[in-house]
């Protein structure tokens, strides 16, 4: 596996730049840290009164990382 970083665009209209080191899984595919918790795969911490101090992030079911495509 090879390491490299990449910019990512995300946010509602894909216009926020975000610099994010890529894990090359090989195939085309990649692995990032979780843009929507940071990577902790806890996304109770934003709204503890609503869904729980310890919620799974729901955009990577609480792992902290997610697939791209390279």
């Amino acid at each position: 596996m090879t390491d490299s970083s990449a910019v990512v665009y995300c946010a509602w209209n894909c216009n926020t730049e975000v610099d994010i080191e890529i894990v090359y899984l090989g195939c085309g595919a990649g692995q990032i840290w979780c843009l929507e918790c940071g990577g902790d795969g806890n996304w109770g911490k934003f709204a503890p009164e609503i869904v729980g101090p310890d919620c799974a992030c729901i955009d990577c079911k609480g792992t902290g990382r997610k697939l791209v495509s390279i």
